[in-house]
């Protein structure tokens, strides 16, 4: 029965869930079906793209989707499904990579602290984010870390999303214009963000952090950093 309902949400068009809002009257007797004059839809990086490449995307069976509504707007959100193998590199060895951050600094992973924690993000993610907001301001709690954040936009681009939102993030290093499933081929099966991995000075990942996996995150960090007290 689950199976059928699964399928019936899933060939049913999505206007006529976006163009309808329910809610209960005040005697709590009926309900009242009110339209939404507004209905948009993102892919799975935030951005916003029309219905027939929605409706193509989820076809694919690679997206799960939500929705949120706001004011006289209802949004459809694509969501990546998560590999259930995306673990599996723990243990693996990253390869050596020297990399460029956004004032031109060319760095090295691992070269000068025992832990590093690299954040593949983008500009379009929200989650990513608020994650490096955090890390950002508790970076103080983890002097054995370095945290380099990785992305795929433009050096330009992000300059100038730093710029409008007044975002410093001084404690991070930030690496534009780097894809990682071309730096890193061994994460290449995981086209999702946040998604985090702890490597130790030898490059030996410890840890992998898929979706908003912050507080797990922060406690491998804690035990870790413990290790060279």
């Amino acid at each position: 029965m689950r199976k059928l309902c699964i399928v019936f949400l899933f060939f049913t068009p999505f206007g006529v869930f976006a163009q309808e809002s329910v809610t209960r009257s005040e005697d709590g007797k009926s309900l009242i079906v009110q339209s939404k004059k507004h209905v948009v839809f993102f892919d799975a990086d935030s951005v916003r793209i029309s219905t027939e490449m929605f409706n193509d995307s989820l076809a694919t069976l690679k997206y799960f989707m939500s929705s949120r509504n706001v004011e006289d707007t209802t949004a459809f959100l694509l969501t990546r499904k998560i590999p259930k193998n995306y673990r599996k590199c723990i243990g693996e060895k990253l390869p050596d990579l020297e990399i460029e951050d956004l004032a031109g600094n060319k760095l090295t992973v691992g070269k000068n602290k025992n832990i590093s924690l690299i954040v593949f993000w983008n500009i379009y993610c929200p989650p990513c984010i608020k994650e490096l907001k955090i890390l950002d301001d508790l970076i103080e709690e983890y002097p054995e870390t370095d945290i380099f954040a990785i992305t795929g936009n433009r050096r330009d681009t992000i300059r100038s999303f730093m710029q409008k939102h007044n975002f410093k993030w001084e404690n991070i290093h930030l690496i534009p214009d780097c894809s990682y499933e071309g730096k890193y081929p061994l994460f290449k099966e995981i086209q999702i963000a946040p998604f985090s991995v702890i490597v130790d000075r030898n490059l030996v990942i410890k840890d992998v952090f898929v979706a908003e996996g912050m507080r797990r995150m922060l406690t491998t960090l804690d035990l870790l950093g413990k290790q060279f007290e």
